[in-house]
C-alpha cells in the first residue's frame, strides 16, 4: 500500500504538467455539457423528463436489469481505454485521446444537469445516487489512463529527436498501467451495475411523489 501511494505521488510530480492538462480538457468538457443543457428548450429533452418523472411517480416500478447494465459498461469501458491506449502509440492520437477525454466530461456534466433541472433538489439526490458511485473510482482511472497516454506520445515525440531513448521498457510499464485502469474500470461497471441500482431505487422511494 505504501509502496503504491509513493509511486502515485512520484507520477503525479513528475508529470503533474500533464495530469493538469488532462483534468483542465475533462472539466472543460463537463462545464461544455452543463452548458449546453441549460440552452437546451424543453421540447427537446421532453422525452427524457417524461421518463425521469415516470421513475419518481411509480418507483415501486422501477427494475434494471444488473447484468444487461454491466455488460453495456464493460464494452463501453473497454472501447474508452482502448482508444486512450491506442491513441498513446503515436504522436497524432494525442488530439483524439483529448477529445475523448472531452467527450467524456461533456456526457456526464449534461447528464448532471438534466437530472437536477428535472427535480431540483431531488434531481441531485437522483444524480449522487445513480452516477457518483462508479463514477468516484472510473474518473481518476480515466484521468491516469489519459496522462499516461500523453506521457507515451510525448515520448514518442523524443524518440524522434533523440534514437536513444528507451520504448521498449516504457511500453511495458505504459500497457501495465492501460490494465490496471482497465481493471478499475471493471470495478466500477460491477458497481453501476449492482450497487448505483439499490441506491437510486432507495432514492426514488425516498423522494417519490
Amino acid at each position: 500500500m505504501l509502496t503504491a501511494r509513493r509511486f502515485w505521488q512520484a507520477s503525479l510530480k513528475r508529470n503533474w504538467a500533464l495530469y493538469l492538462v488532462v483534468v483542465v480538457v475533462f472539466a472543460a468538457g463537463l462545464a461544455t455539457g452543463i452548458w449546453s443543457a441549460c440552452g437546451l428548450h424543453r421540447e427537446q429533452v421532453g422525452e427524457l423528463e417524461a421518463y425521469i418523472r415516470g421513475l419518481f411517480t411509480h418507483p415501486a416500478g422501477f427494475e434494471i436489469d444488473s447484468g444487461a447494465v454491466l455488460r453495456t459498461s464493460t464494452v463501453n469501458n473497454l472501447m474508452l481505454f482502448g482508444a486512450i491506449y491506442l491513441s498513446g502509440l503515436s504522436v497524432i492520437g494525442i488530439p483524439v485521446m483529448l477529445g475523448l477525454l472531452f467527450v467524456r466530461g461533456f456526457a456526464l456534466g449534461f447528464a448532471v444537469l438534466l437530472l437536477i433541472e428535472d427535480r431540483g433538489w431531488q434531481g441531485v439526490l437522483l444524480a449522487a445516487a445513480a452516477l457518483l458511485p462508479q463514477n468516484l473510482i472510473l474518473i481518476p482511472a480515466i484521468v491516469i489512463a489519459a496522462a499516461a497516454s500523453l506521457s507515451f506520445s510525448i515520448l514518442l515525440i523524443r524518440r524522434g529527436f533523440n534514437p536513444q531513448v528507451n520504448i521498449w521498457a516504457n511500453l511495458v510499464r505504459y500497457t501495465g498501467l492501460a490494465a490496471a485502469c482497465l481493471a478499475i474500470a471493471a470495478g466500477s461497471g460491477l458497481i453501476e451495475a449492482y450497487l448505483s441500482p439499490y441506491l437510486l431505487e432507495a432514492v426514488l422511494a425516498l423522494v417519490g411523489d
